[in-house]
C-alpha cells in the first residue's frame, strides 16, 4: 500500500508542481486563508489512484469530505498542505496522505513536489526521506535549538499567537511559523528541526508527518505529558501536541503549559 500512497503523492505533485509558477486565480480569499482550484486538482489525482486499486476503501479529503465506504481503511487525504504559501509563490508545501487501518495510522506520504523530496513511513518500519533512513534530533540545548508552531485555523488568535510564542522565540536559536504543518513534522522527523508546539491544529493535516516522526523516533505527547495515541479519525478533529527528539522534551512541554495558561488537550 505504501507504493500506492507514493504513487499517488507523486502524481498530485507533479500537477502541482507544473502550475507552481503560474498567477494563480483563488476560488476564494480570505484574510486568514484562500481556496485555490489546485487544491481540488491535486484531489482528483489522489482519489484517481486511491479508487483504482482500493475502491472499497473510505477516503477523507480536505476538499470533499468523507467518502464512507469500508470501515476498516480509511484514506486521510491533505492534497495541498501550505495553500497560502503555494498562493504566494514560496515553495514550502505538499501533498500529504495517510492511512488509517482498524483505528490506527499504518503509513504516511509527505511529499514536496519542488524540491524532490518524498517522506514516508511504514508503522514499525522506520521513516525516510527519498530512500534515506530518518532520524530524529538528539540536541540538549535550547538557546542552539529550532523550533516550529502549528495552530489551527481560527482556533488562536493573532494576539493569543504572539503573546505564547514569544518566549519560544527568545529562548531558542529560531522559532518558525511556516504554515505547511505537515513538512514541519517531517523536518523534525529529519533531525533539521529540534521540537514542534502544536496547538489546537486538526490532525487531517499532520496524520501522516506524525507517523513519520514517531517512525524517526520523535517523542510526542499531548501537553499534559500523556504520549500521543492516535483516535480513529472523526472531522474535525483537533489537538494540541508537543513533539521533539528526546533530550528537550520536558523543557519545551513545560514552556508551552506555563504560556498558555492552562494545558491543551
Amino acid at each position: 500500500m505504501i507504493e500506492i500512497a507514493k504513487q499517488a503523492a507523486l502524481y498530485a505533485g507533479e500537477l502541482l508542481r507544473e502550475r507552481f509558477s503560474e498567477q494563480l486565480t483563488p476560488d476564494l480569499e480570505s484574510d486568514n486563508d484562500v481556496k485555490l482550484p489546485e487544491d481540488k486538482a491535486s484531489e482528483q489525482r489522489i482519489i484517481e489512484v486511491i479508487n483504482r486499486h482500493y475502491p472499497s476503501h473510505t477516503i477523507a479529503s480536505e476538499e470533499i469530505g468523507i467518502v464512507q465506504r469500508d470501515d476498516e481503511y480509511l484514506w486521510i487525504v491533505d492534497p495541498l498542505d501550505g495553500t497560502n504559501n503555494y498562493f504566494i509563490g514560496h515553495p514550502y508545501f505538499s501533498v500529504s496522505i495517510a492511512l488509517q487501518h482498524a483505528g490506527d495510522v499504518v503509513l504516511g506520504v509527505v511529499y514536496n513536489p519542488v524540491s524532490g523530496q518524498l517522506f514516508w513511513a511504514e508503522r514499525g518500519e522506520g521513516a525516510y526521506l527519498n530512500g534515506r533512513r530518518l532520524f530524529a534530533s538528539a540536541r540538549r540545548e535550547l538557546p542552539k535549538a529550532v523550533g516550529t508552531y502549528i495552530r489551527g485555523r481560527d482556533t488562536v488568535t493573532k494576539e493569543e499567537e504572539l503573546a505564547f510564542t514569544a518566549p519560544f522565540a527568545l529562548q531558542s536559536k529560531r522559532l518558525m511559523r511556516t504554515i505547511a504543518p505537515a513538512l514541519d513534522w517531517c523536518l523534525l522527523a529529519s533531525g533539521w528541526i529540534d521540537y514542534i508546539v502544536m496547538q489546537k491544529s486538526d490532525i487531517m493535516d499532520v496524520a501522516a508527518g506524525i507517523l513519520i516522526a514517531r517512525e524517526a523516533g520523535a517523542t510526542i505527547t499531548d501537553w499534559s505529558g500523556e504520549g500521543y495515541r492516535h483516535e480513529p479519525f472523526t472531522i474535525p478533529s483537533l489537538a494540541s501536541l508537543i513533539a521533539t527528539g528526546g533530550p528537550l522534551h520536558e523543557t519545551i512541554r513545560a514552556m508551552a503549559v506555563a504560556d498558555s495558561g492552562s494545558e491543551q488537550r
